[in-house]
């Protein structure tokens, strides 16, 4: 049952990302649906149905502020870096120290990210904060 919750609301998600992205908030719109599903996956996963929908919610949120589409989700994924230690936890606003490299998203110059933990994270690269991470993302096999 779990799963099928689950697997509904990231169906759910991702079905409404074309038709939210034909407005002018199209990046908001895009960039909520994909935290909207990372977060209903992994919410759905370590506290059932109610944490799928609040972890929907939350990356939903987190997604649409940051304004991170799809194409920079995609780009991370085929374009994987090697992994950094970075001690503590991440959230939304850590400031990444000057030793680790933040790796620029082609198409778009104001974010940038950086693979650690098996996660990776994306960056404002003004001030060099974290503002998402739509959690583990497999990167593609480099040939």
């Amino acid at each position: 049952m779990k799963k099928l919750i689950v697997a509904s609301i990231a169906a759910l998600a991702l079905a409404a990302g074309p038709a939210l992205a034909q407005d002018s908030d199209a990046g908001a719109a895009v960039g909520g649906t994909a935290g909207g599903t990372a977060g209903a996956v992994a919410g759905g996963l370590i506290f059932g149905p109610i944490g799928a929908i609040i972890g929907g919610f939350t990356g939903a949120v987190i997604g649409a502020e940051a304004a991170v589409d799809e194409d920079a989700i995609e780009y991370v994924r085929m374009h994987p870096t090697e992994p950094v230690v970075v001690e503590g936890d991440i959230e939304v606003g850590y400031a990444v120290p000057e030793t680790v490299t933040i790796h620029a998203v082609e198409g778009n110059a104001d974010i940038g990210y950086f693979y650690t933990n098996d996660r990776v994270y994306f960056v404002d690269l003004d001030e060099r904060t974290v503002i998402y991470s739509p959690g583990t993302v497999v990167a593609a096999e480099v040939e």
